[in-house]
């Protein structure tokens, strides 16, 4: 299922977790953590989490139709 609001919901999320990732690197996030100052692994998994958006963004979205007529001839 190929949809434009799929593809858009899924790089905005994306965004979000590379938000959520640099808080948590600068230490300024606390959320689920047992002690205060900077969580380098949270940051991590929050990275991984925005480029897994964005590669699912990139297959979500529709893709240009290719023609006959656009194949080289022979």
């Amino acid at each position: 299922m190929k949809s434009t609001t799929t593809s858009i919901g899924l790089g905005v999320l994306g965004i979000v977790f590379l938000i959520v990732a640099v808080l948590y690197a600068l230490g300024v996030l606390q959320f689920l953590a047992s002690t205060s100052g900077p969580h380098y692994k949270h940051a991590v998994l929050f990275t991984v989490l925005a480029v897994a958006s964005f590669v699912g963004a990139n297959f979500a979205r529709p893709k240009g139709t290719i023609y006959v007529t656009d194949r080289p001839r022979r």
